[in-house]
């Protein structure tokens, strides 16, 4: 197969197969022609074809979700391009290397009403670490230093970059060979870390404190963190808090936040509260512990994280800017057990929810929450999890992860637009099996997702169809308005089934509890086909019982 001439683009590929970047996912178009071309011809490179580029950029992202690696996108010009948006904000907020390669017309047709025709350059500036346009009229060794400058910022900040590639015609003319070649010296990347004065430092001032809790948010699952967040759990002045996307397990962790102090006093918050609180990693779920730690601050707030250092919840003391494996390696040796009644005090008030929360679930009928209890429960130990938005990561939140699943979710921007598409990139790169679980509206707004040839056999998804976006009946304010069926939680009465017969799934349906039991089971089996379990849970007033749920839990 030949290779394109223009040697831009061989430049860029050189460059991407110097760095081991393998992974490109296309989408049809012309002016990215001589891209696709080179690219498919090149034996490195594996190469998938998308034709929606917002899904396309999604499933790029599960992609490196998984793998840990950068993978690129590639794209035409025009509005194809302004469709990679929603994954690139995703992938900033998430550290996930994506690399755009916008194809572009030459700088003089911009603003021209030529066809397919933006502003390319600089689209991506406000979530992106590097934004370069080159036109092959330039300099070759200009246009290499470029490139290679950004590719390696994406290192660096393991985050998304821009490379606009504007292109003179003709398009499509071959060549035989590879004619050019690129320096093959690697840039050495620099390891964030702390000195050991500073860590000494703050352990003096851990060993001090006899409140401490550790908040544990997004985080890519990684033993040695676990074990080092273990490790200093066994201290009675210390507390842990996780989610399910923080990927930590131990008896000694506390995981319903929300069930914890939801329904607490002010008073009783106050009592609780810590006097130290280190942060690690990215995005917490919870809006209940921001707003609690916000409002009865701890004395010291340290962040420990190698990329970001927010200002969450209005304390912030001290950034740690260090990888939380290699900081808490040293941290730990310097750390001593300090005698107080802090663990003891929150592992009765979670003895006693949980007995509420156990309570409570026996009572209650068929509804969104007793589904979530069936399925979070029964969860295969083989299965890697995949967490839509709105009420689905906020439900699976309430119960513990004993099979100590991995999990995953779009909680960079929290969006709904994207979920479906990242769980098949992240099944069709893995070949694990995974389970999606996702609601009604955000799996219709992404049903291109299904609309590719990378459908892994080893995918399971669930579609829990309360017929709307339920969550506006749950959270205060769109409750109260006349709008709240139509323009908030746009009521429907549509079902999965067409849309699993298009693109071939295995697809069962089910509407109680009886149902649910029996139909999990058989699910999870192997199949030539991935699986599609639509459960219907659209005559039940789900938000009421969750409210009742919150209510009891005091």
């Amino acid at each position: 197969m030949p290779y394109s001439d223009k040697i831009l683009v061989q430049c860029l590929g050189e460059l991407l197969k110097k760095y081991q970047i393998f992974d490109i996912v296309c989408s049809p178009g012309s002016r990215n022609g001589a891209l696709m071309l080179h690219f498919s011809a090149m034996n490195e490179m594996k190469t998938y074809s998308i034709v929606d580029e917002r899904s396309a950029a999604f499933f790029a992202l599960g992609v490196a979700q998984q793998t840990r690696k950068p993978v690129a996108i590639c794209c035409t010009s025009g509005s194809a391009v302004a469709n990679y948006y929603p994954a690139m904000t995703e992938a900033f907020y998430q550290n996930i290397p994506l690399i755009v390669l916008s194809a572009d017309r030459p700088s003089k047709f911009v603003d021209q009403f030529d066809g397919q025709t933006i502003r390319q350059h600089n689209i991506f500036i406000n979530h992106s670490h590097a934004n370069i346009t080159v036109e092959d009229s330039e300099n070759i060794n200009q246009i290499e230093k470029k490139i290679e400058e950004s590719l390696v910022l994406c290192f660096e900040n393991n985050g998304p970059i821009h490379i606009n590639l504007a292109f003179q015609e003709p398009l499509y003319k071959t060549a035989n060979a590879i004619e050019f070649s690129v320096n093959q010296t690697i840039h050495t990347l620099e390891k964030k870390s702390i000195s050991i004065a500073e860590i000494a430092q703050l352990s003096e001032e851990w060993n001090r404190t006899n409140r401490k809790m550790i908040l544990v948010g997004v985080q890519f699952p990684s033993k040695k963190l676990n074990k080092f967040v273990k490790k200093l759990s066994k201290d009675s002045s210390v507390i842990v808090l996780t989610e399910s996307t923080a990927n930590l397990h131990s008896k000694r962790f506390f995981y319903n936040i929300d069930g914890l102090i939801f329904s607490m006093s002010k008073n009783e918050l106050e009592q609780i509260k810590p006097d130290l609180l280190l942060t690690i990693g990215q995005n917490i779920v919870s809006k209940k512990v921001k707003s609690f730690l916000r409002q009865h601050s701890p004395k010291s707030h340290w962040h420990l994280d190698e990329h970001w250092q927010p200002n969450t919840y209005e304390c912030l003391t001290k950034k740690i800017e260090s990888n939380p494996v290699r900081f808490l390696k040293d941290f730990i040796t310097k750390t001593k057990p300090v005698k107080s009644e802090y663990f003891d005090q929150w592992k009765n008030i979670a003895k006693k929810r949980k007995f509420q929360h156990d309570e409570f679930l026996q009572k209650t009928e068929f509804c969104d929450l007793k589904v979530f209890e069936s399925i979070m429960t029964n969860i295969p130990k083989e299965f890697t999890v995949q967490l839509g938005n709105s009420t689905v990561i906020r439900y699976a939140q309430l119960f513990e992860n004993s099979n100590k699943n991995q999990v995953f979710s779009n909680r960079g921007t929290s969006g709904i637009d994207g979920s479906t598409s990242t769980a098949i990139g992240a099944a069709w790169a893995t070949r694990k099996p995974t389970l999606f679980i996702t609601g009604d509206l955000s799996f219709l707004y992404d049903s291109n997702a299904l609309w590719n040839d990378y459908l892994s056999n080893q995918l399971r998804i669930i579609v829990i169809n309360n017929g709307g976006g339920n969550i506006f009946k749950f959270i205060p304010g769109p409750d109260k308005t006349e709008v709240l069926e139509k323009h908030f939680e746009h009521k429907h009465f549509l079902k999965m089934d067409l849309l699993a017969k298009m693109f071939e799934f295995d697809y069962s349906y089910i509407s109680n509890e009886r149902e649910l039991t029996g139909s999990l089971v058989s699910f999870y089996a192997d199949s030539d086909k991935p699986k599609l379990l639509e459960i219907d849970t659209s005559i039940q007033k789900n938000a009421k019982i969750l409210q009742a749920y919150f209510s009891v839990m005091s």
